[in-house]
Protein backbone atom coordinates (compact mmCIF):
# COMPACT_ATOMS: atom_id res chain seq x y z
CA UNK A 1 0.00 0.00 0.00
CA UNK A 2 1.32 3.41 -0.83
CA UNK A 3 1.86 6.12 1.73
CA UNK A 4 1.20 9.77 1.02
CA UNK A 5 1.97 13.29 2.12
CA UNK A 6 0.39 16.45 0.79
CA UNK A 7 2.75 16.50 -2.20
CA UNK A 8 4.02 12.92 -2.68
CA UNK A 9 2.66 9.41 -2.88
CA UNK A 10 5.22 6.66 -2.30
CA UNK A 11 4.90 3.06 -3.46
CA UNK A 12 7.37 0.44 -2.24
CA UNK A 13 7.78 -2.89 -4.01
CA UNK A 14 10.20 -5.77 -4.70
CA UNK A 15 11.01 -7.06 -8.17
CA UNK A 16 11.76 -10.54 -9.49
CA UNK A 17 15.43 -9.46 -9.57
CA UNK A 18 15.27 -9.02 -5.78
CA UNK A 19 15.52 -5.23 -6.10
CA UNK A 20 13.71 -3.07 -3.56
CA UNK A 21 12.13 -0.05 -5.28
CA UNK A 22 10.80 3.02 -3.51
CA UNK A 23 8.85 5.03 -6.06
CA UNK A 24 7.90 8.61 -5.13
CA UNK A 25 5.21 10.13 -7.36
CA UNK A 26 3.98 13.72 -7.34
CA UNK A 27 0.40 13.84 -6.10
CA UNK A 28 -2.30 15.20 -8.39
CA UNK A 29 -5.89 14.28 -9.18
CA UNK A 30 -4.90 11.80 -11.90
CA UNK A 31 -2.27 9.99 -9.82
CA UNK A 32 -4.53 9.89 -6.76
CA UNK A 33 -7.09 7.89 -8.79
CA UNK A 34 -4.53 5.25 -9.82
CA UNK A 35 -3.92 2.05 -7.89
CA UNK A 36 -0.41 1.15 -6.68
CA UNK A 37 -0.09 -1.30 -9.58
CA UNK A 38 -1.09 1.36 -12.11
CA UNK A 39 1.43 3.83 -10.66
CA UNK A 40 4.19 1.23 -10.98
CA UNK A 41 3.20 0.51 -14.58
CA UNK A 42 3.21 4.23 -15.39
CA UNK A 43 6.32 5.41 -13.50
CA UNK A 44 8.37 2.32 -12.65
CA UNK A 45 11.57 1.40 -14.49
CA UNK A 46 11.16 -1.88 -16.44
CA UNK A 47 14.92 -2.43 -16.14
CA UNK A 48 14.39 -3.10 -12.42
CA UNK A 49 12.41 -6.25 -13.28
CA UNK A 50 8.82 -7.37 -12.94
CA UNK A 51 6.91 -6.62 -9.77
CA UNK A 52 7.14 -9.59 -7.41
CA UNK A 53 5.50 -8.04 -4.34
CA UNK A 54 4.05 -4.68 -3.41
CA UNK A 55 4.76 -3.78 0.21
CA UNK A 56 1.43 -3.25 1.95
Amino acid sequence: MSTATETLRVVEYWTDKDIRVILPVQRNAENDRLSDTQLIEKYGDPADGAVARIVR
